[in-house]
């Protein structure tokens, strides 16, 4: 049994905050999923509109890490369903 992809969830949720996790993670997936090769700044310009279409409020640090999270998550999810 791999915990990575609980771990990762959880410290995330921790420090981000549930929601803040969880719309970065659609983010990240809706781009992931739908061929979308981006790149890290695309990611982060995209995160950055979402964000503001829905009036929340992001610091830097807060979505640079959200992003990596995110993306290490969707990986370690991968990783344990092969």
């Amino acid at each position: 049994m791999q915990v990575a992809p609980l771990a990762i969830s959880s410290f995330a949720k921790f420090i981000l905050g549930g929601n803040v996790f969880k719309h970065l993670l659609s983010i990240v997936t809706f781009q992931q999923t739908n061929g979308h090769a981006v790149t890290g700044a695309e990611k982060k310009a995209y995160a950055i509109e979402q964000f503001k279409e829905i009036g929340l409020e992001i610091t830097t640090w807060m979505l640079n890490l959200g992003i990596e999270l995110s993306v290490a998550y969707l990986k370690a999810l991968e990783a344990r369903n092969k």
